[in-house]
């Protein structure tokens, strides 16, 4: 006999969606998956709200995920399930004020070899399946000692989008007229990744975990707006159009190594954890609006060191201590470029980032009944910060400037 988990399932902290039990969320990406959601939305530009809140930070497998609030490049075959706190603990770090969405991966559970393959197409009134699809191939191994599993994906999204807007101008002014505003927008975007991971079980209760990804991805996105207005209006001519354009470069990645230690027990409320992440990656891109046009390259790091020690006091209180550093360093470059008739002006910014967190927390839970549960918590952090910023321009007429921050 197998037990069937509940779609969702409600814990003291957080709501979990098992979408990997839902037959209709196994296409598509995250995206999708996230949709299904009650209090999470994902707007046109894959912007991801709880609550209507954009301030929402996103874990993968409890890790932060690097391309902050995309989660495009997910295919939806591979998550187990999304854990979405609403009033996160100390055990997390401050960032993400409207809660926590945790995406959760898919691991073998069975023994010997197994695998799936997955493709996946829309049609919709703007696009069909040559422009939106995409596929995903996984497998597993899995023995006493060892589970190796590795997944290879790739998906492309086309989105169209179109509007109109009227604005009318009080009568009482001397020119009563109209503008009203058709306005289209475009975007492709593209994503691949590459998962290899191995669980070692070193004994019953000791497990080592190294697990590897790597992503590239990017986009194209054009905006078109049109202004067409009753009456007379000498500043927008009838059928002005204006051009936006933003792009991601082909080359733009992440690479992402990540070691975990498990010690587990008997009972399940006690377990000694340690983990070390280490993410480097690429983004750039550029946006061009009429005769303006902006540059950014970034490449930046992160590493993380995460340690838990949890255990019970009794039947009814356990206890959660832990640390975790947080050491990011990012260098940024952005050249920028606006012109007029007969002018031009154009700059060049260069922005380095480096930063260390230490942060300390404790976490005590006591069961008052079957329902509710009480969870005070503290979080002391340490942090190091030093910024350094450059700006250097300069105009048609020959004059320059520079300054520089630290």
């Amino acid at each position: 006999m197998i037990d069937e988990k509940p779609i969702f399932e409600f814990e003291a902290e957080k709501m979990v969606y098992n979408s990997s039990d839902d037959i209709v969320a196994g296409s598509g990406t995250a995206e999708d998956v996230l949709n299904k959601i009650p209090m999470v939305t994902v707007d046109q530009d894959g912007e991801v709200s709880l609550r209507g809140n954009p301030n929402v930070k996103i874990l993968l497998n409890g890790r932060p995920n690097r391309q902050e609030g995309d989660v495009d490049n997910i295919p939806a075959s591979l998550i187990d399930k999304v854990e979405i706190i609403t009033s996160p603990s100390a055990k997390y770090d401050p960032e993400g004020m409207a809660g926590i969405i945790n995406i959760v991966l898919k691991k073998g559970k069975y023994e010997g070899f197994n695998g799936s393959i997955k493709v996946n197409g829309k049609h919709n009134d703007f696009n069909s399946v040559d422009d939106m699809n995409g596929f995903t191939v996984y497998s597993n191994y899995k023995q006493d000692k060892f589970n190796l599993y590795s997944s290879f994906s790739l998906n492309n999204r086309m989105r169209v989008q179109k509007g109109y807007r009227r604005l009318k101008v009080d009568d009482n002014y001397e020119c009563g007229y109209c503008y009203n505003y058709n306005f289209d927008s475009e975007g492709d975007r593209f994503g691949n990744s590459i998962n290899l991971g191995a669980d070692y079980y070193i004994n019953e209760s000791l497990n080592l975990n190294i697990d590897l990804i790597y992503k590239n991805h990017y986009k194209t996105k054009y905006n078109n707006q049109f202004y067409l207005h009753d009456g007379t209006q000498p500043y927008n001519a009838p059928g002005k159009a204006e051009q936006s354009l933003e792009n991601e470069d082909e080359g733009n990645y992440h690479f992402d190594t990540y070691i975990e230690l498990l010690k587990s027990y008997d009972n399940p409320d006690k377990e000694i954890f340690v983990s070390i992440t280490h993410d480097i990656g690429t983004d750039s891109e550029y946006e061009s609006i009429i005769t303006d046009s902006t540059f950014i390259d970034e490449f930046g790091s992160d590493t993380e060191i995460d340690f838990n020690y949890k255990f019970p006091l009794n039947d009814k209180s356990k206890l959660e201590i832990g640390y975790d550093g947080r050491f990011t360093k990012s260098d940024e470059e952005m050249k920028l470029g606006i012109s007029g008739s007969d002018w031009t002006f154009s700059a060049l910014n260069t922005f380095n980032y480096n930063r260390s967190i230490h942060g300390f927390f404790g976490e005590y839970q006591y069961q008052l009944n079957e329902k509710f549960s009480i969870m005070p918590s503290f979080r002391i952090e340490f942090v190091d910060k030093e910024i350094n910023f450059n700006i250097s321009d300069s105009s048609s007429s020959g004059i320059s400037t520079s300054t520089y921050v630290e």
